[in-house]
Parts: C-alpha cells; structure tokens; sequence
C-alpha cells in the first residue's frame, strides 16, 4: 500500500475523532448549560434537551466506529512489509 495513501487515511481518522470527540463535549456543555438555568422549562425546550441527547448518543457512535478504524490502521502500519500475517493477528 502506497505510505502516502496510508498517511492520509491516518490522518482523516485522527481529525475525524478529534472533530466528533470536541462537537461531543461542546453538545454536552450545551446541555448542562440549559439544565442549569432557573425557571420552568417549556416543551420546546425539553424537546431540544431529547434532540441533543439524540445527536450525542449519535456521536458516541461514531467515536467509537472511528476509534475501531484508527485501530485497525495501525495495525496494518505495524505489520510492516512483506508480512505474511492476516492482519487482525497480532
């Protein structure tokens, strides 16, 4: 496999869970935020809380898909050339 490709395929997985991992914590400070608020809540309001703790179960998906491929990346890096191993095998 090409090292630039595989450079590039690092790269985009590292970013991607730098980016789910900070829009994560953003939606979760956004949450608490509006939990900390006095006054009575509307339903527009719960219904925002349940939208946003939809959207970071969905994340946390996806961090963890992410996670897996970065993962499996190294693993392939490590391997090293001319490798006979399957490369799921340590």
């Amino acid at each position: 496999m090409d090292p630039d490709a595989v450079f590039a395929m690092v790269a985009l997985a590292v970013s991607g869970v730098f980016a789910l991992t900070g829009l994560r914590m953003f939606l979760n400070y956004r949450i608490k935020r509006f939990e900390t608020t006095k006054g009575v809540r509307s339903p527009e309001t719960n219904e925002a809380f349940a939208e946003l703790r939809e959207q970071i179960q969905f994340l946390r998906g996806d961090v963890v898909d992410l996670q897996e491929r970065l993962d499996f990346t190294e693993r392939v890096l490590t391997r090293g050339p001319g490798s006979e191993r399957p490369v799921g095998e340590p």
